[in-house]
């Protein structure tokens, strides 16, 4: 018995601060949002940037100055209402030329610094599919069901002091 509800206790942490993950990177991941801790969280959803950058996986980035990107830098910017992270091929005067990995030709018109959000720092594969899926009503409701089977399971078999000792 203690071993389930160690496995249990376990999962229910875990569940939380992936909530609670999730929400702080949602929350702060805005374009016009100062970020969290000077970093932003965006899932990727086509794959203009493959095979470096897949769809379904999560990508941070730094909000790094402007001024510091360089060519070849990977960076998110946003672009008519939407997000691109595609990568620099050019700084000219007029500002940063973008192309995607997997697309023919360059993006259409600069980068300038207001539109400029911030450099790729990490990937983490597949990431975005679960934070996708946790963001659906179903799965939340699916979690707070489970996390209520597990209370109610803990509430009819209390821990015994023989449990503690052990």
């Amino acid at each position: 018995m203690k071993i389930v509800k160690t496995i249990g206790a376990t999962i229910a942490v875990v569940v939380v601060l992936i909530f609670v993950i999730i929400a702080g990177i949602s929350f702060f991941s805005a374009p016009d949002s100062s970020g969290l801790f000077g970093y932003k969280g965006y899932t990727v959803v086509s794959g203009s940037m493959e095979p470096k950058i897949a769809v379904g996986d999560f990508i941070i980035d730094e909000m790094e100055p402007y001024d510091n990107v360089k060519k070849n830098d990977i960076i998110t910017f946003q672009y008519n209402q939407e997000l691109v992270t595609h990568r620099v091929v050019d700084r000219t005067a007029e500002g940063l030329v973008t192309k995607g990995d997997a697309n023919n030709i360059q993006d259409q018109g600069f980068v300038l610094e207001d539109s400029y959000i911030g450099t790729q720092k990490m990937i983490i594969p597949y990431f975005g599919y679960v934070i996708t899926f946790l963001q659906k009503p179903i799965a939340f409701a699916v979690i707070i069901a489970l996390m209520g089977v597990y209370l109610i399971y803990l509430y009819l078999n209390p821990t015994t002091k023989k449990e503690i000792n052990e």
